[in-house]
């Protein structure tokens, strides 16, 4: 049996490793999109084309020490991403995306964004 890919470790230069959870979330790598559009006939369609950002939703654990002001102020950051498989991404100029993380349970959740990110 193949062993499944995941999020392994993440790591931001102006903090370092983030601490992730049990269930570390998920990466969707920058890539293109495309659009169906219909023409008259099934033949006179096509698509259209865009680029969609890529996107790190992150489970995090809230350890004695973690700083959660500095990952809420992530921005302009070149993020690491490494799986289990060894595959490496960076997302260049990552941002903190949407609602900040806060405190509850021991974890909380963020989404870290970039226009690009590139298999390295």
């Amino acid at each position: 049996m193949a062993e499944l890919n995941n999020i392994r470790t993440v790591s931001v230069p102006s903090i370092g490793k983030l601490p992730l959870a049990a269930q570390p979330g998920t990466f969707t790598p920058s890539g293109e999109s495309r659009e169906h559009r219909a023409g008259r006939l099934a033949e006179d369609g096509g698509f259209l084309t865009g680029n969609k950002p890529a996107v790190l939703e992150l489970n995090i654990n809230i350890q004695a020490g973690v700083d959660l002001d500095a990952i809420n102020a992530i921005k302009n950051e070149d993020v690491t991403i490494r799986l289990t498989s060894g595959q490496v991404y960076m997302m260049s100029q990552a941002f903190r995306s949407g609602d900040p993380a806060g405190w509850g349970d021991g974890e909380s959740k963020i989404t870290i964004m970039a226009n690009v990110s590139e298999r390295i």
